[in-house]
């Protein structure tokens, strides 16, 4: 009587039951090297095909049965939950079984892995998406507070740094009161800081984005990082071989760096070790990153990761982590902005970062930033400029705020510095002062945001009156006023507020240098 099974010898099914297994199968040696494997283990370590990864001469699983040749491992295991190195230098986490068997005389170690991130339990995915949700709720909400008080805060701030500078300028040096000045001055110039750390956590901070290799700024902070850290802490350096180039600003991702070496520095107090990484990564193909980053949408990013080997974060702790003002460190030693800051840079320029931690166990910071094309050089670049303009002959500037004190300080300023200077309280005096001037207005100089009408507005309208006038914006907050407009116009100039005197003149020059 037939069972209804052929008389073929079931090994010949062997490889197609590999072939449609979801599992990752393989077989290696004692010592961990890989002897035979199927497409599914292929992808899941990042290799394009079966073949490309039985080729890679250093591959090596290691494993929970393989002991070494002289060892006496165990004949099989349960189900083990661990980790498996990719091709890309990630890990993926997989549920893993192995068992020890005997073929040609040579013993040989049979598993199979499951990948667990991409079967990973949606309640879990779901917990994951509301705590995204409800860390870009409160940075939005930082954010608005943030903007709302930047505008009006940083136009007081360049009032009280400006004319105490002057006073300052006024009076003898031995004066005794040019320590008290001092002290304003310096009071002052941390709360611009901190404004200007509040808007960057918010993503509202002024920026000036160019296309850089990630690689070359971690490349040239070696120094500072080696000695911002100390000797107590080992820092390891490691750069992709292929090019990492992204659209941001080289000071803001400075920062970022810094940041991250500075609160791994202070989690290892008894030292440790800083590992810092960049390298070009692709999100989304077949056996990539996609798996274990299933929020990254797929494309190529530059990923920065930060890994120190210090006494790592609670839960508690590490779902607070990017909460601004939020900090374990004592009183006085921290204003609970750092982590807060990376992550609004991360955010501003597209970016993605993850955070992984275990109290005792270190700390690992991912960050993905999408790969930009070269952008062209600049066109300002190679244009002979004009020289710096001298007492009297600077050239006539239109000064234009809806702040009094703001008007009358920069007017100040530029004639000092030997401008001509028009002035205006906000943007409809500035149309009537401009329709009433005869002779020539070189720059328009303006405020941003002002009730009635943006600068961009004013711009715009004054531009076709007088297409040859340049433009120079000024703002310590610019909100969405800038979207697309300065956009069309990448050398468009924009002075940060609270300005210097001197950041002042040195903007106008080189708005007066530049092509209308």
């Amino acid at each position: 009587m037939s069972n209804g099974r052929t008389s073929r010898d079931p090994v010949e099914h062997g490889a197609l039951l590999a072939a449609g297994s979801p599992a990752g199968l393989y077989v290696m040696s004692l010592d961990g090297r890989l002897v035979d494997c199927n497409e599914g283990l292929a992808r899941l370590l990042g290799y394009g095909s079966r073949e490309e990864a039985l080729a890679a001469a250093d591959l090596v699983l290691g494993g929970c049965v393989a002991g070494g040749a002289g060892a006496k491992p165990p004949a099989s295991t349960g189900a083990i939950e661990s980790c498996l190195a990719r091709r890309d230098g990630s890990t993926v986490r997989v549920m893993r079984t192995e068992a020890l068997t005997e073929a040609g005389g040579e013993r040989r170690v049979v598993g199979a892995v499951v990948d667990l991130s991409s079967s990973r339990c949606s309640d879990d995915r779901r917990r994951e998406l509301s705590e995204e949700l409800r860390q870009a709720q409160k940075m939005e909400a930082v954010g608005r507070l943030a903007g709302g008080i930047a505008h009006d805060y940083n136009n007081l701030l360049a009032i009280i740094l400006n004319y105490t500078s002057l006073v300052m300028e006024e009076l003898d040096e031995r004066s005794p009161v040019q320590k008290d000045l001092a002290e304003i001055k310096r009071a002052a110039q941390r709360a611009a800081s901190l404004t200007r750390q509040l808007l960057t956590v918010s993503r509202r901070g002024l920026a000036q984005p160019v296309v850089l290799d990630l690689r070359d700024v971690v490349r040239g902070m070696d120094g500072a990082l080696r000695a911002a850290v100390g000797g107590a802490v080992e820092l390891a350096i490691a750069l992709g071989p292929s090019g990492c180039r992204v659209l941001a600003d080289a000071g803001q991702l400075e920062q970022v760096v810094m940041n991250l070496a500075l609160n791994a520095r202070d989690a290892m107090q008894d030292g440790g070790k800083l590992s810092i990484e960049a390298r070009a990564v692709r999100v989304g193909a077949a056996g990539s990153l996609h798996d274990a980053h299933p929020a990254i949408p797929p494309g190529r990013y530059a990923r920065l990761v930060v890994r120190d080997t210090g006494s790592g974060m609670s839960d508690d702790v590490r779902t607070r982590a990017f909460e601004p003002f939020f900090t374990t460190k004592p009183r006085g030693k921290g204003t609970g902005l750092g982590l807060a800051t990376v992550y609004g840079i991360v955010k501003q320029w597209r970016g993605h970062i993850e955070l992984a931690s275990q109290p005792g166990q270190g700390t690992r910071v991912e960050i993905y930033l999408p790969l930009a094309a070269a952008r062209p050089a600049s066109s300002r670049r190679g244009r002979a400029s004009r020289a710096a303009p001298g007492p009297g002959e600077g050239g006539t500037v239109l000064v234009t705020d809806d702040e009094d004190a703001v008007v009358t300080l920069a007017s100040r300023i530029l004639a000092q510095g030997g401008y001509t200077t028009l002035t205006a309280r906000g943007p409809r005096e500035a149309l009537r002062v401009c329709e009433a001037q005869r002779g020539r207005i070189d720059l328009l100089l303006t405020d941003v945001l002002m009730p009635e009408m943006s600068g961009c507005e004013l711009a715009e309208r004054l531009a076709e009156r007088r297409p040859d006038m340049k433009v120079l914006f000024m703002s310590g907050y610019t909100g969405d006023a800038l979207e697309g407009r300065r956009g069309a116009r990448p050398d468009a100039a924009l002075l940060a507020k609270p300005f210097t005197a001197e950041s002042l003149l040195r903007a106008v020059r080189k708005a007066l240098e530049g092509a209308p």
